[in-house]
């Protein structure tokens, strides 16, 4: 039973990119700024339109996070310990819940956590999704604030990145 703040905290090691699983191809297009190029900006109005319209790849624009990032962030900010627990996998689960409601009150802007198709992170903190970033899009100012309030919160590596593009895990997720 993983029920002790020494057991909770356990340090996990970050992802090593040379072990990883994922082919170079495979994350190979992702674009690196923040406007989109054409091939994958979702059309709603063509879609509506044209039946034979098929709807780009979802990409997640936001932080990349490893499980370490969430454990220091919830220890940092003495967030509620998680009821005793089984698994290391099911209290990982609910500390990512709990960070991820606490930084979107934080931001007054909801965030969620995505699993990204990367050699580097564990997951990411994502602000907009490709398919809808034209209706969910902050202003600048706003985003700035957003932006620097993730950073501030997170500190460690979270805040030396700047926001990118992730292809998610899965395509399909939503």
């Amino acid at each position: 039973m993983i029920s002790t703040d020494k057991e909770i905290y356990e340090p996990w090691p970050r992802p090593d990119p040379a072990d990883t699983w994922i082919k170079p191809e495979e994350i190979a297009g992702c674009p690196t700024e923040k406007e989109l190029p054409e091939e994958f900006r979702y059309n709603i109005r063509r879609r509506k339109l044209d039946p034979q319209y098929t709807k780009p790849r979802k990409l997640f624009y936001g932080f990349g996070v490893d499980i370490q990032d969430f454990l220091d962030y919830h220890k940092r900010h003495q967030l509620p310990l998680p009821p005793p627990m089984e698994r290391r996998a099911t209290v990982w689960h609910h500390i990512i819940h709990t960070v991820t409601k606490d930084i979107s009150a934080h931001c007054n802007f909801e965030l969620r956590s995505i699993l990204p198709l990367s050699p580097h992170y564990d997951y990411m903190i994502s602000l907009y999704d490709s398919h809808y970033i034209s209706i969910q899009e902050l202003e600048g100012d706003e985003e700035e604030d957003v932006v620097r309030i993730i950073k501030e919160r997170f500190g460690g590596p979270v805040a030396k990145q700047t926001p990118r593009w992730f292809f998610p895990y899965t395509r399909d997720q939503d």
